[in-house]
């Protein structure tokens, strides 16, 4: 029995500290001013290295969420152990195209600012941009 709650236990605070990570994410969000978040997710980049005779393997988990600006949604996305969060990418017609230049800890005025503004846009951001919409 006390084999199965010790492994149990460490699995729960996992899950529960990736839980509070992206959490703690969306409050993020909310706080810059984005009104229509959308559910967290995570993914995990996984690395390696050769080094000398050895491989040294490496991961780092990213929490992703999609926020809805002006009739496009945006994908932000933030490391699990740094602070500040970057424009991902724009999700339209089924594509994920990368967003030029992955602009950093935007507000909702910021976001709104880049999407009526001369910058690079990624392809298919003119058949979701609808600027009369919040």
């Amino acid at each position: 029995m006390k084999r199965g709650l010790l492994f149990v236990l460490p699995l729960a605070l996992v899950v529960t500290a990736c839980s509070s990570g992206q959490d703690q994410f969306v409050k993020e969000l909310r706080s810059a001013g984005f009104t229509t978040v959308g559910e967290p997710r995570t993914d995990t980049e996984k690395k390696s290295k050769k080094v000398g005779k050895r491989t040294v393997k490496s991961s780092q988990r990213i929490f992703e969420v999609t926020v809805r600006v002006k009739g496009c949604d945006l994908e932000f996305a933030k490391t699990a152990d740094s602070s500040g969060y970057w424009l991902d990418e724009l999700h339209v017609n089924g594509q994920e195209p990368d967003w030029p230049e992955y602009p950093e800890n935007l507000r909702h005025a910021d976001a709104v600012a880049l999407l009526a503004g001369n910058r690079p846009k990624p392809p298919g951001f003119a058949s979701c941009y609808r600027p009369d919409l919040p």
